[in-house]
């Protein structure tokens, strides 16, 4: 009988004791990353703002993407393809005398995976559907986005193809590489009528691009997203 409690008693203390034997020799393996954007976008380049603007005037803007300073100092990979998508815009509709939760006046992005505006912010009526995103120079690897409205030169538009409706692509897309650093872009904007108050002379192609309130701000945000990075 004492012969068994000594054995069971020794196996209590040698199942006891094995977690501390296993953790008595430990190995750490450092894991760290430098990680820095692979485009740059002139601050000056930021807003694109079109002020007051009247239904059938044109403007367009532009901007300019280049590759980082730090992806141009490395030799590792040299290619980097990105996408120009539209999402909404936001402004400040909430404010507060004490505790400000924006600035009136203010604009945010919406969130990355939701969409959804920021606390105090709401979605701003939509500038973008009626904004082209074009390569000013083209060039292999770059795909614009074309106007909704189609100008004939100096006849003007014809009435039966005025307004595309355009679908494919979804996004426009651009490649930069050590060997092409910068592309610039061209954004237009052919102001649209007002709902209630299009003309007669507004192509019936036309008839969805118009916008649904006087005297309001509308807005839209670009965002460059990376979609590649390789040594080509």
């Amino acid at each position: 009988m004492k012969k068994s409690l000594l054995v069971v008693g020794a196996l209590a203390i040698a199942i006891a004791a094995a977690p501390l034997f296993a953790a008595f020799e430990a190995h750490v393996i450092n894991v760290t990353a430098h990680i820095e954007n692979a485009l740059r976008i002139h601050p000056e380049d930021r807003h694109l703002e079109f002020g007051t603007v009247f239904p059938q005037e044109y403007f367009d803007r532009n901007f300019t993407v280049n590759l980082s300073d730090s992806f141009m100092g490395q030799e590792r990979v040299d290619t980097v393809e990105y996408i120009i998508k539209q999402k909404p815009k936001c402004e400040c509709n909430e404010t507060g005398i004490i505790d400000k939760i924006c600035v009136e006046g203010e604009y945010a992005a919406v969130d990355y995976a939701t969409h959804e505006c920021p606390t105090g912010f709401s979605q701003m009526l939509d500038l973008c559907e009626f904004l082209s995103k074009l390569p000013k120079y083209q060039e292999a690897g770059d795909v614009g986005i074309p106007s909704y409205y189609i100008d004939n030169g100096p006849v003007g538009p014809s009435p039966d193809d005025a307004c595309r409706v355009v679908t494919e692509p979804e996004h426009a897309t651009g490649v930069l590489s050590l060997n092409d650093t910068a592309d610039e872009w061209l954004v237009d904007l052919k102001v649209p009528p007002v709902e209630g108050y299009v003309g007669q002379d507004w192509p019936a192609s036309c008839a969805d691009f118009i916008v649904p309130k006087d005297s309001q701000d509308y807005g839209c945000d670009l965002w460059l997203e990376v979609t590649g990075i390789y040594k080509d």
